[in-house]
């Protein structure tokens, strides 16, 4: 199983959006974390939707300038349970 963490200093540019969706696309890790996204766990689903890519998505949002955290698994391979 292949894990991600990446600090990326922000996730609101197009060309940070294309990388994270092409090095899920490439790499197919079975979880990546993000962290200081500074955006919205709203905003980071959209980027998931819109790459079409089969991950679930969980985290805590941005604030300002500040912060943020997005965990993506892979449904089919990983299974989270409380």
């Amino acid at each position: 199983m292949i894990v991600i963490s990446w600090n990326i200093r922000g996730l609101n540019s197009r060309g940070k959006q294309r990388y994270l969706k092409e090095r899920l696309k490439k790499d197919k890790p079975g979880i990546m974390i993000i962290q200081e996204t500074k955006i919205s766990m709203k905003q980071m689903e959209g980027i998931i939707k819109k790459g079409k890519m089969q991950y679930e998505v969980m985290g805590q949002d941005g604030i300002g300038s500040v912060g943020g955290i997005a965990i993506m698994w892979n449904p089919n391979g990983i299974i989270f349970e409380n």
